[in-house]
């Protein structure tokens, strides 16, 4: 009897020292406090015209799109406005030898509006793609009769993907430095 209470001491130990382990630290996701959505949103001064900042968004969704004229929908350069729809896949927290499983795939939609000096990007309506509408908003409910801990995980990917995401377009809005031609 001793020796079942402590094996089941030691197990309770293991797994309580591996759940530590494990857990994840979401980051602070950002919620629109109207549409109460997932919302990445900014406003970046940048020297140029409207044309030629429009110009360095459509440049830059050529370089970060694999496929930039499929995930872009809108490209009004009159109003320097373009619009698209872009996922991601996301993975399950790695098995035990690194190995990385699929749990899905993030999709999005983004904005770039370009005017005078200054540029503006939103990017919201993420969703699980499945055969019915999962939005992610539901994992940021905790008391969610669905939720389950590897949310935060997932949570976090999200959050790391549009950072980088965010990172690459303000590096393609800048103005590229013209080499000299001396020949």
């Amino acid at each position: 009897m001793k020796k079942l209470l402590i094996a089941a001491i030691i197990t309770g130990f293991s797994v309580s020292a591996f759940a530590q382990a494990t857990t994840v630290i979401v980051p602070i996701i950002p919620v629109d406090t109207v549409t109460k959505k997932i919302t990445y949103a900014g406003i970046v001064q940048q020297a140029g015209i409207r044309d030629t900042l429009y110009n360095r968004a459509i440049h830059w969704c050529g370089l970060y799109f694999k496929n930039s004229q499929d995930v872009t929908k809108v490209r009004d350069k009159d109003n320097g406005k373009i619009e698209g729809i872009s996922r991601f896949k996301f993975y399950n927290t790695p098995l035990k030898d690194g190995t990385k499983t699929d749990a899905g795939v993030v999709s999005f939609t983004f904005t770039i509006e370009c005017k005078e000096n200054k540029y503006r990007y939103k990017i919201t309506d993420f969703n699980l793609k499945g055969a019915s509408y999962f939005a992610l908003e539901r994992w940021l409910d905790k008391k969610d009769r669905a939720y389950i801990p590897e949310w935060d995980n997932y949570l976090t990917q999200v959050d790391k993907y549009m950072s980088d995401f965010i990172k690459s377009l303000k590096k393609g809005m800048l103005e590229v430095a013209k080499a000299k031609d001396n020949w």
